[in-house]
């Protein structure tokens, strides 16, 4: 019994230190518009029904006018439970100051067919 203890105090560490194969990328479109790209990297998809979160929070003069969290794209055709690209997600910002992304995306390794939580935070500085 303190063997499963232990087990289930160190899994969830070692998960969420773990590299995620997941990217974010903020585009500037236009000087208050704004794209935010999620990729995968190849081997991996995203959970398509899962209960995904994006959050937005702003500091300093930075306003954030409105953002879509829903996310939509191409599916993989044998797999169509999963996103093999998803759509970029549309943001649109006043002002400059910091803008803090903090997302949870639940991706899967399609070859050993396990899904994992992945936590990704960002800052990004607009002008």
């Amino acid at each position: 019994m303190k063997h499963m203890a232990i087990l289930f105090i160190f899994i969830p560490g070692i998960l969420f230190s773990m590299d995620i194969p997941i990217s974010l990328i903020l585009k500037k479109n236009s000087p208050s518009n704004y794209s935010l790209k999620i990729s995968v990297q190849k081997g991996y998809g995203i959970q398509k029904d899962a209960p995904h979160k994006i959050k937005l929070n702003s500091e300093g003069n930075l306003k954030i006018e409105s953002y879509s969290q829903n996310l939509t794209g191409l599916v993989f055709l044998d797999k169509p439970d999963y996103y093999e690209k998803v759509d970029d997600l549309d943001i649109k910002l006043k002002g400059s100051g910091t803008l803090l992304i903090e997302t949870k995306l639940y991706y899967c390794d399609l070859l050993k067919g396990i899904c994992y939580p992945g936590k990704i935070s960002r800052r990004e500085t607009i002008q």
